[in-house]
């Protein structure tokens, strides 16, 4: 039996959906979310029959064949609804669903492809029905209506199939598909987490991969109890004119990311927006400065209620309000000064590896026992006559009172498994000396090394370098090679030495006072 479903509209309106702006992704998802709209209109009965509780639909495409398929088991087109499936801009008489401007199977279908067919058979309809929409048949007859196909099918039959074929300029690459696939997946997220669709392209299950929340101390406090960096967001905006709301969360990512994993969803009716796949949304206010740290470990998903859309649901309108309700968010994160999510996400630096700490504590030793402290003559002399001045301070064999071994630590706790440590002779304006260097991945973060004398021999010194310090975890990566170890080593090596020339002179007070100072301040800004 055939019959005539209407198109009506100017043909040539038909042709100007070729060009409008818009990405294979969102054209297909335009399909998926008709499935999920049919299927959620009649959920109660369809949950009954779906042996999985889920509506289900398949994206197919074929490059090779120039084609395109999308099927799916939700409700089907029924005779009430045939109409208005197929003319533009019929809105649904409930407009709340995913398909609330009448618009995406028709615009998507046409910016995809030259020719297309949809064939449906409603629940409880004893029916199958077939249009076929050729775009330049219906532009040079200037066709108001098209012919629908009918057949017998089986009453507890229920499906939709999008059959595209003569694919457009816009039609997806092999090289787009595993892009869609991740678009496709992002824009679902929620559908799928919450276990209403089972989604398939290409037929692989499209699954939601929760993204590893960073558990961590507070970026100020090394040593306290970790924290999981994830906070949940409740927030509105209203005056006389408007009402804009959000929910949903702000996280730090476990492992930064550069373009996929970092950024916010952003929902409407539970569809993301304008931010699927590694075009997630990151503005500066909440995100950071692109390229920061904060830039990379900021995530997130926001429902927003109170914008609009486009037609195409390709971005949200209302760009000045849309902008303020941003920063007015971040202006209420912000506000807990107890949970400072944004200060972490920029300034925590990740503890590097136990293996990384050996390379470095090797490289760093033999840099240490390799380099030589060179002096010139006139400061030999400045320092023989410094010697001279102070004799009266000076014990019988020419040494200076040096505090004991607990006076001189400060700042560090060494653990009882060193990862570097070995004796290396040096001498300093002719002072020869034994230091004894140790590398251990302290109990605190903070200070980067300690001196400590031997108390049975003054011209023996103990010096241990503290792995744990933040300062290595943000260097890690230079300071295991060889040629960036060596400007640390230079520092630590002079301040060591410096320290020891100083007491010997009588000065320790002073040589401590520094250190202390030193380490207090070391790897913290």
């Amino acid at each position: 039996m055939n019959n005539k479903v209407s198109i009506a509209t100017t043909p040539l309106v038909y042709q100007t959906f070729r060009y409008i702006s818009n990405k294979v992704w969102n054209a297909l998802a335009e399909y998926v979310d008709n499935s999920i709209a049919s299927f959620q209109a009649h959920q109660d009965l369809l949950q009954k029959v779906n042996p999985n509780h889920k509506v289900r639909v398949d994206i197919n495409i074929d490059v090779e064949a120039d084609c395109i398929q999308i099927c799916d088991n939700a409700f089907g087109i029924d005779a009430f609804n045939f109409n208005r499936a197929f003319e533009l801009a019929n809105i649904p008489l409930d407009a709340s669903g995913l398909n609330e401007f009448g618009m995406g199977m028709k615009v998507s279908s046409i910016w995809l492809s030259n020719l297309w067919t949809v064939e449906t058979s409603a629940f409880g309809e004893s029916v199958k029905r077939r249009v076929e929409f050729d775009l330049e048949k219906v532009i040079q007859d200037e066709m108001l209506d098209l012919d629908v196909i009918e057949e017998p099918e089986i009453a507890d039959t229920h499906y939709t199939i999008a059959t595209l074929h003569k694919l457009s300029q816009n039609k997806p690459g092999k090289r787009q598909l595993a892009s869609i696939k991740k678009h496709i997946a992002s824009i679902y997220t929620k559908f799928i987490r919450d276990g209403l669709l089972e989604l398939y392209v290409n037929g692989e299950l499209m699954e939601h991969q929760p993204l590893k929340i960073l558990k961590a101390p507070y970026y100020k406090t090394p040593n306290a109890e970790p924290i999981e960096w994830f906070r949940p967001i409740e927030y509105t905006f209203e005056n006389s004119y408007y009402r804009y709301s959000v929910k949903g969360f702000i996280a730090i990512l476990e492992t930064q990311s550069t373009s996929t994993d970092n950024g916010f969803l952003l929902f409407r009716r539970g569809r993301a927006i304008d931010s699927s796949g590694d075009e997630k949304y990151r503005p500066t206010v909440l995100s950071g400065e692109v390229g920061s740290p904060r830039y990379k470990r900021i995530f997130g998903e926001l429902e927003l209620e109170g914008f609009e859309v486009s037609f195409n649901k390709g971005t949200f309108l209302q760009d000045e309000d849309f902008d303020m309700f941003i920063q007015l968010l971040r202006e209420e994160i912000a506000s807990n000064k107890e949970f400072d999510i944004f200060g972490q996400a920029q300034h925590y630096t990740k503890p590097i590896a136990l293996p990384t700490k050996k390379t470095i504590a090797s490289k760093f030793g033999s840099a240490f026992g390799s380099i030589n402290i060179n002096t010139t003559s006139e400061s030999s002399n400045q320092t023989s006559n410094a010697h001279s001045s102070s004799a009266s301070t000076v014990s019988e064999n020419n040494h200076a009172p040096i505090p004991s071994v607990e006076e001189l630590t400060t700042n560090i706790i060494t653990d009882s498994t060193p990862l570097y440590d070995s004796e290396i002779p040096m001498t300093v304006d002719g002072y020869s000396f034994t230091i004894r260097l140790r590398a251990v991945n302290g109990e605190s973060s903070q200070g980067l090394y300690s001196l400590d004398v031997d108390p049975e021999n003054s011209d023996h010194f103990i010096s241990t370098l503290n792995l744990k310090n933040p300062f290595f975890d943000t260097f890690a990566n230079l300071l295991s090679k060889d040629d960036g170890i060596v400007p640390l080593v230079k520092v630590v090596q002079t301040m060591v030495s410096t320290e020891i020339m100083l007491g010997k002179q009588g000065q320790h007070s002073a040589a401590q006072y520094f250190r202390s100072k030193f380490n207090s301040y070391f790897g913290q800004f």
